[in-house]
């Protein structure tokens, strides 16, 4: 089963190529300067060009693509279109940021919190463009592209074409080596820096979310890109439960054996002034019991190894 992977040089798609060596014929799609995996063909071009993907689709007979990259409508859609007839199946990473918490939680809305995890049945967004700004950024800015980032029309216009099966994965908050947005440093600093306690605010300590480590997050990926079950399917990947920062604290404490203490306070700071922006009435924990039960999904890594490779890649930095 030929796989196209669209990005597959970074964080998940590291691992994800890892995973799909072992499965078939992998080719990966990229802008270059990425290092693409022994086994795995390399190709250097534009996945904006609809084009270009056909061509490597047709020229290596992929049946499957996984794309990590969908970000708007713009250079998603026309992908659709292009590779219709060409292709059996499209695996769409889309995110838990589509579910109606997420506008709640970002002050976008102040719709009714959904305190129950979140299932792939919970109401969506009714809002738009989740990190757009009050005022465009400018062209040179490069977060540009999240003027229009948003994956519930992408989803939309997946489901809606029927010229081949599809699959998409909702992602939980990513962590582990290679993390750009570095999720725990606010624990691993201090605690590597010998600090005798960590203040955090209180309902920060208390909110649930679902992170997912990032090779169990690219299983998840090769597991929806080759088992037939997954077939126009949606799945929530992440953890079984989803437990609060002061679980996440107690954790990384007994990981790195540091005998200091959590204490809820306000306290001035980066991560003070991040959670100042958000409502922590909204968890973004998410029910990942479908992929489990019909995929059969179980994570390959445990806890602590993925807590000591999350460390270790932190205080490589």
């Amino acid at each position: 089963m030929p796989v196209l992977v669209l990005g597959g040089t970074g964080f998940i798609g590291r691992p994800l190529l890892r995973g799909l060596g072992r499965d078939g014929d992998v080719v990966v799609l990229h802008r270059g300067g990425g290092e693409v995996p022994a086994g795995a063909i390399g190709i250097v071009a534009d996945r904006n060009d609809p084009a270009a993907v056909r061509a490597v689709v047709r020229e290596h007979r992929a049946t499957t693509v996984i794309d990590l990259m969908a970000m708007t409508q713009a250079d998603t859609l026309p992908l659709f279109e292009a590779l219709a007839g060409e292709i059996e199946r499209y695996v769409l990473i889309s995110s838990a940021d589509v579910y109606r918490n997420y506008s709640g939680l970002h002050r976008k809305a102040a719709p009714e919190p959904i305190p129950l995890p979140l299932t792939e049945d919970s109401p969506l967004r009714e809002t738009r463009f989740p990190y757009r700004l009050a005022r465009p950024r400018p062209d040179h800015d490069p977060q540009k592209a999240l003027d229009d980032y948003d994956k519930i029309p992408l989803e939309q216009a997946l489901v809606a074409q029927s010229s081949f099966d599809w699959s998409v994965l909702r992602l939980p908050m990513v962590y582990g080596p290679g993390d750009r947005q570095r999720r725990f440093r606010w624990l691993i600093g201090p605690m590597r820096a010998g600090a005798s306690e960590i203040v955090a605010p209180a309902v920060w300590l208390d909110w649930r979310t679902s992170y997912g480590f990032v090779d169990d997050v690219a299983a998840a990926i090769v597991l929806a890109a080759t088992h037939g079950g997954a077939r126009n399917a949606v799945f929530n990947v992440g953890p079984a439960k989803a437990d609060t920062h002061a679980d996440w604290a107690r954790r990384f404490a007994t990981a790195m054996n540091w005998p200091g203490e959590i204490i809820a306070g306000d306290a001035p700071g980066p991560l003070s002034a991040a959670v100042s922006a958000l409502d922590l009435r909204y968890p973004l924990a998410t029910d990942t019991s479908r992929i489990r039960r019909e995929l059969g999904f179980l994570e390959g890594v445990s806890e602590m190894e993925a807590l000591r490779g999350t460390i270790a890649d932190e205080l490589a930095r």
